[in-house]
């Protein structure tokens, strides 16, 4: 019987297949199957155009482009990190996997809202946002310990869940502007559009269509959803140098927590006034 190794997959042009279907099982994928790209998604992609912005008290202009590579095995990412100062352009190699990834992401079904908001609470690390707050100053009924015990109370299961669902409900704040515009242009197939404005953790929600001028796309038609997987996959697509790597790798921010410590304070405060 004949051996089937990598190797030969490489030799007979299947590796871009075989590579999608190893980005289906990184991804948990087998009960989404119905819903994946076709087995040849990878091979139909003529390049992948990411341009992040950021305008609040920082900022940010990047513009990254992958193209796959001969045999594609990878794709080539040509960064610039400051599209506003043309300067050098970054090149590196991506491996095709983390590109099969971030097409698996943006065909899987939707997230609801409660999914996504369960996953970011899981990635919250009580341990970090304890050791920023045990610097707050004192309060009129409250010991610094008493504080740190109501903070530890809304930092686990249902309670840091409601947490992080208000967080997501809550007013949006003034210094912050991020705008991320993704675009999957097919050889074959129309564009996939991803972007986001929110200023809020892996920029949730993301909102997916088609491009715009595309004669098959249905006005408005775009999707939003609050998969923790896009922004996980289209973290790995990028420069450890982007600004836009460094949004998408948050576990906690200000924003969170300070709400964590205003609701600890309250609740502290009236327990033992």
């Amino acid at each position: 019987m004949k051996t089937w190794t990598v190797a030969t997959y490489a030799r007979l042009g299947r590796w871009p297949t075989l590579v999608l279907l190893g980005a289906v099982l990184l991804l948990g994928g087998c009960g989404d199957a119905p819903h994946a790209p076709p087995a040849g998604g990878l091979q139909d992609v003529r390049s992948i155009d990411i341009h992040y912005q950021y305008n609040g008290s920082g900022h940010a202009d990047e513009v990254h482009r992958l193209q796959p590579a001969a045999g594609r095995r990878t794709f080539v990412r040509r960064s610039q990190l400051d599209a506003r100062t043309p300067g050098a352009v970054l090149t590196d190699d991506v491996p095709a996997q983390r590109v099969a990834e971030l097409l698996w992401a943006l065909s899987a079904p939707a997230w609801p809202r409660a999914r996504g908001v369960e996953e970011v609470a899981r990635r919250v690390r009580p341990a970090q946002v304890l050791a920023r707050a045990s610097t707050d100053g004192p309060l009129p009924a409250c010991t610094p310990d008493q504080l740190q015990r109501q903070m530890g109370t809304l930092l686990n299961g249902a309670a840091l869940r409601d947490q992080v669902d208000s967080y997501y409900a809550g007013p949006r704040w003034s210094d912050d502007a991020p705008s991320i515009r993704v675009v999957v242009d097919y050889e074959s197939a129309p564009p996939q559009v991803l972007q986001s404005h929110a200023q809020t953790l892996l920029m949730l929600p993301w909102i997916l269509g088609q491009a715009q001028g595309d004669a098959n796309a249905t006005p408005n038609e775009v999707t939003p959803t609050w998969s923790v997987p896009i922004s996980q996959a289209l973290r790995r697509v990028l420069p450890d140098t982007s600004k836009a790597y460094e949004r998408l790798g948050q576990r906690e921010d200000a924003v969170l927590e300070s709400q964590l410590r205003a609701t600890a304070r309250v609740a502290c405060e009236a327990q033992h006034r």
